[in-house]
């Protein structure tokens, strides 16, 4: 007797599928340096207390946090924004990881996520830190917090529009990951 379970549902999908597939047709192209690192998958890591799904490998234990409920990770100019800031800092996507944290609720604890990820630097992008207790103000945007360097700064969409955002960001990202 065979079963066939079919479903959409994201969700669904992050929990029953743990390897990653690829659909490769019969006149796939064949991809380019630029391809493959535009084109870098998520990374699913599992946990047993906890499983969150990250953009990157976080091989360097930077950690982006974001916080939007529209799109898996943030908007597709503002990913773009992101991979070409990463590619200026000498950086891949493997070396860090995006959380958004707009997709959970309840929100995981902090502990849960720093464990995990085991940060060295977590940047906020627009994501509210209140949930770690920290209300960081506009004139202190880095901070340590217990060995982690925090930056808090906007989202990539409001920088996308705003220069003196973006000139801020840059200054400040660049000394840190650097």
């Amino acid at each position: 007797m065979t079963s066939n379970l079919h479903t959409n549902d994201p969700v669904a999908l992050r929990y029953l599928m743990t390897e990653t597939i690829f659909d490769v047709g019969a006149e796939a192209p064949v991809p380019t340096a630029d391809d493959k690192q535009a084109a870098a998958a998520p990374v699913v890591k599992q946990d047993p207390q906890q499983q969150f799904t990250c953009y990157g490998k976080n091989k360097r234990n930077y950690l982006f946090l974001t916080e939007d409920r529209e799109a898996e990770w943030m908007s597709a100019a503002a990913l773009d924004a992101f991979g070409k800031t990463l590619a200026a800092l000498k950086l891949t996507v493997d070396d860090v990881a995006v959380l958004n944290i707009g997709t959970f609720s309840p929100l995981p604890s902090k502990e849960d996520i720093f464990s995990y990820f085991s940060p060295r630097i977590l940047v906020s992008l627009g994501a509210s830190l209140h949930w770690m207790g920290l209300d960081v103000s506009p004139e202190k945007t880095v901070l340590d917090y217990g060995g982690i360097t925090v930056f808090r700064t906007y989202a990539f969409d409001e920088m996308l529009v705003d220069a003196e955002k973006k000139r801020v960001f840059w200054t400040t990202i660049k000394n840190l990951l650097v």
